[in-house]
């Protein structure tokens, strides 16, 4: 690679993977960010955003193309190369730009990483080198600049940077994962030892250590094969681990076992055909139910062993409603080793009285705990709060549209601002077939919803026309008042298919251009947000006059893995990482796929495995959804047709057809041919196409 050459160039082809390489990763984040409003959370964004752009050694890079930056949600990741003092010199330059106005704290190692593309041919990255730099940031607080030992090792190297490290001593981050921790000493960065290094003790009194229980039947295999290999897994990992195959049996036997199960943090229970037959293991069990009555612990994590098949009696009653793992052989014991290290430092889901599970299915409520963030959303939300004319959300049914433009239209309403709604999914066009009247509807809605006064006797006038008098109707709405207005149009191409919707469109495009045409005009404090799935150009006649090809586009795409984790986390960390990656693969980050998926398995419908297995059923997790598409597809011959002979991508043209199934999320295209847009999709139907 020369010297010029860009270091990430070969991004914008997603098939093309450069080698691992070597990056400086600084990571960073807004603390606290979960907790506030979202007007709040776009305000601290743009100012974290400022503030990086704020900095030389940032601009620096970019400008070299030596940084790629990466948005994760509530901060974000600046991955730099070649030069090692990039990410220290950028994170004291965004302290001096920040002072004390945001809540911050850094992350910085050095390590490998992967190019990749995203689903929409950006680039990416990922590897162990981001994932510790996160997991740095995480050990600490508002103020911290966190370094590995690994990079604070090499930043020790030159000269300037000598007696600006301080020693922080060793955390456990995430699975175990034990990491040497630095801070780095400057002006305005927060030099003492984060909360979670520096002594903050556990209930047996060693730093970072958790008592964990585990409760087996002695002398049965493959039992005790597994106890030894979990028991050495938790030692390895720092864990205090306690096993009753010392304790002789005897008067205080069972008060003893009693104490050390009351007095844990964490309880393994081994369950098998043999276990759970044990009185002393019900016993134990019972103990555990005890005690987390009294105090909310200990953590108890059941682990079937076998078919994990519903118990009956009083250990079914203790365990049938938890999370639990399953291990039916060897090849299952990196995952569960994994599974118990994820649960202890995050603990599984709380029940679901506890977690409020909303109903997965349309759009998600302003104030869900269960909304996930994507960059989108920051992008949307600085458009409509710098008054742009028009922005464009796309993306297939069930991606998210109408969920981000009630985020939106919330956010309009606490600035004060004029908001109206209209869902063009609510229209009955067959009451509305030609364009005046059309417009009229549209114009009394907005005037209803926004309480102004309109003389339609006097002022739609028939000799103006449609068109003319909806403009004059708008300006009028417009002068009434100084305060901006935004309209939302919801599922806008509803209308794709009426006569004079590209006259309609038209019209909105006018209004873009009255911005330049009129400068001291109203349109400059009008804005309008147009929500729609179907590719407008199959419809509108004249797109160089209609909004679709300017403003803001803003495409809503697919879950990637760290915000299904994220929804994971949400809902308790139901999943461990590679079961995230199954779902991902199987779904591929289908938005209401995935809240479905946690939803059942939070209401313990199914357990992971069956929903792996059952997935494609009519009868599984996802049943009603895929004979919805399954309809669909039927009406549609051509599509049909080409399910039942195509092994892989189908040879459709770019047809109404087969747009109606590129709006609906069920295909996507891929080059000149279309794709499922998941695995699930595939499955089901060429099951039920080609097996007729």
């Amino acid at each position: 690679m020369s010297q010029n050459e860009p270091r990430h160039s070969l991004m914008t082809n997603p098939g093309v993977l450069s080698k691992s390489e070597v990056a400086h990763v600084l990571f960073l984040d807004i603390v606290g960010y979960s907790l506030r409003s979202t007007t709040e959370q776009s305000r601290l964004l743009e100012r974290l955003n400022e503030a990086v752009n704020g900095s030389k050694t940032f601009q620096a890079a970019k400008l070299a193309d030596r940084v790629l930056p990466l948005a994760t949600g509530d901060g974000m990741a600046l991955v730099f190369f070649q030069e090692v003092a990039h990410p220290a010199e950028c994170a004291i330059e965004i302290v001096a730009n920040i002072g004390k106005e945001l809540p911050v704290r850094m992350g910085i190692h050095s390590g490998l990483i992967q190019h990749q593309a995203d689903i929409a041919g950006n680039a990416n990255v990922a590897g162990e080198g981001i994932n510790t730099a996160q997991r740095v940031m995480d050990f600490g607080e508002a103020g911290h600049v966190l370094l590995t030992r690994t990079y604070a090792d090499w930043l020790a190297q030159l000269d300037q940077w000598h007696g600006k490290i301080v020693d922080f001593g060793e955390g456990v981050a995430k699975h175990g994962q034990r990491i040497k921790v630095c801070g780095l000493a400057a002006p305005g960065v927060r030099n003492d030892a984060p909360v979670a290094l520096g002594g903050k003790t556990s209930e047996s009194g060693t730093p970072g250590r958790k008592r964990v229980v585990i409760l087996y039947k002695r002398n049965a295999e493959p039992d005790s094969t597994l106890l030894n290999t979990i028991h050495d897994h938790l030692e390895r990992h720092g864990e205090d681990v306690f096993i009753d195959r010392h304790l002789k049996i005897g008067a205080d036997w069972a008060a003893s076992i009693e104490k050390k199960i009351r007095d844990a943090d964490v309880v393994i229970a081994l369950l098998s055909d043999s276990s759970v037959q044990s009185e002393m293991l019900e016993f134990e069990l019972e103990t555990v139910a005890d005690e987390r009555a009294r105090r909310g612990k200990p953590l108890l994590l059941p682990i079937f062993i076998g078919q994990g098949k519903e118990l009956k009696g009083n250990i079914g009653s203790i365990v049938n409603p938890l999370n639990r793992a399953e291990w039916s052989g060897e090849q299952d014991t990196g995952q569960l080793l994994t599974a118990i290290s994820s649960s202890i430092t995050e603990p599984m889901a709380p029940q679901e009285e506890e977690l409020h599970l909303e109903p997965a299915g349309g759009a998600v409520p302003v104030d869900s705990p269960f909304y996930i963030e994507r960059a989108t959303d920051a992008e949307a939300f600085a458009a409509v709060r710098a008054n742009e004319s028009i922005i464009l959300i796309k993306g297939p049914r069930q991606m998210g549209k109408t969920s981000l433009i009630s985020r939106l239209a919330l956010f309009t309403r606490e600035q004060g601002w004029r908001t109206a709604m209209t869902d063009f999914q609510k229209i009955s066009f067959g009451v509305v077939q030609t364009p005046d009247l059309f417009y009229k509807m549209l114009a009394a809605t907005l005037a209803k919803q926004l309480r102004f006064k309109y003389d339609f006797d006097e002022e739609w006038m028939d000799v103006f026309g449609p068109n003319l008098n909806m403009d004059n109707f708008m300006r009028s709405l417009l002068e009434e008042s100084e305060t901006p207005l935004v309209w939302f149009m919801d599922e806008a191409d509803k209308s794709f298919g009426l006569p004079f919707a590209s006259d309609f469109f038209g019209l909105v495009r006018s209004w873009h251009n009255s911005r330049a045409t009129e400068p001291f005009g109203p349109w400059g404090r009008f804005t309008i947000v147009i929500g729609y799935a179907t590719e407008a150009h199959l419809f509108i006649q004249d797109m160089n006059q209609s909004p679709f090809n300017v403003g803001r586009h803003i495409e809503l795409d697919s879950f990637n893995y760290e915000q299904t984790m994220a929804l994971n986390q949400k809902y308790g960390s139901l999943l461990n990482p590679e079961q995230i990656h199954q779902l991902l693969q199987l779904i591929s980050g289908q938005p209401f796929l995935t809240r479905r998926a946690f939803d059942v398995l939070a209401r313990h419908k199914f357990t992971f495995a069956e929903l792996i297995q059952q997935a494609a059923s009519d009868e599984g997790p996802f049943g009603d959804h895929l004979k919805r598409i399954l309809i669909s597809v039927t009406q549609i011959p051509e599509v049909t047709q080409a399910i039942r002979s195509s092994a892989s991508n189908l040879e459709l043209a770019d047809s109404d057809a087969s747009q109606r199934l590129v709006a609906a999320g069920v295909l996507q295209k891929q080059g000149r041919t279309l794709a499922f847009r998941s695995p699930l999709y595939e499955r089901y139907l060429k099951a039920h196409f080609q097996a007729s």
